[in-house]
């Protein structure tokens, strides 16, 4: 389907929903997933409920500008909403919502190999 295999690297505070992140892109194709210390073409973060560390891990990942990154989130307060807009990243996905193709299609478009959907057909995120 796409001509460049992308490298996705997982982060986040919770191990059981880093496996399961890591579990799915491994099942798609085109995907490759790397260790977190490894160069990745996309960044994946999870942001979970109870995680307070998230917000400043997203702010130091956005500073050091390795990768586009995707956030995958249970839920969003005010501190972690606004590092995510001030920091530029390129989708947030509901875990409650998280199919393999919205995942895939997020990575895909932070890779920059698909065109970006028009702001109205974003509600699926």
């Amino acid at each position: 389907m796409f001509g460049k295999r992308i490298t996705v690297s997982v982060h986040g505070g919770d191990e059981l929903g880093r496996h399961r992140i890591v579990r799915t892109l491994r099942s798609l194709p085109g995907i490759g997933v790397v260790r977190g210390d490894e160069r990745a073409v996309v960044e994946v973060l999870l942001m979970g409920r109870h995680d307070g560390g998230a917000a400043g891990r997203l702010r130091s990942m956005a500073r050091e500008g390795r990768a586009p990154l995707v956030v995958v989130a249970e839920e969003l307060g005010e501190t972690e909403l606004m590092a995510v807009s001030e920091y530029g990243v390129r989708a947030v996905l509901w875990s409650h919502r998280l199919t393999p193709g919205r995942l895939s299609r997020a990575v895909h478009n932070a890779a920059g190999c698909c065109p970006p959907l028009p702001i109205g057909a974003a509600r699926g995120y």
